[in-house]
């Protein structure tokens, strides 16, 4: 079974002139949360910030309330509780492991890790 990231990162909203903590994901995963998706340009957040072409598209999460939105970080308990609800296991282990190591150094942070048992 595929193990899933969900991660916390900052996102430049061009339309609204903000910036976001948005949910996205680091791959396509089975099951509904899939149709939950779309696509992200990531913005670079600063003019002096080297732009990594590498990172600069993206998988978010479509709000729950708003599926014309991004999903935030404040929208975490009803996401976990559609995870839950849809068949899909929060890896809390993996994720308490990670978040208190000092291996991963990056502009996202995780928020857990998901695997669909269907």
């Amino acid at each position: 079974m595929p193990t899933y990231t969900l991660f916390s990162q900052v996102y430049l909203d061009t339309y609204n002139q903000c910036y976001k903590n948005i949910i996205t994901i680091n791959i396509l995963p089975k099951g509904p949360l899939r149709h939950m998706l779309r696509r992200v340009l990531f913005y670079p957040l600063s003019t002096f910030k080297e732009i990594d072409r590498r990172r600069l598209c993206g998988i978010g999460l479509k709000s729950i309330h708003d599926d014309c939105q991004l999903m935030t970080t404040c929208e975490t308990p009803e996401l976990f509780s559609f995870l839950l609800a849809n068949g899909y296991k929060i890896d809390t282990s993996i994720t308490e492991m990670l978040n208190n190591s000092d291996i991963i150094n990056d502009s996202k942070k995780i928020i857990c890790f998901i695997t669909y048992v269907g």
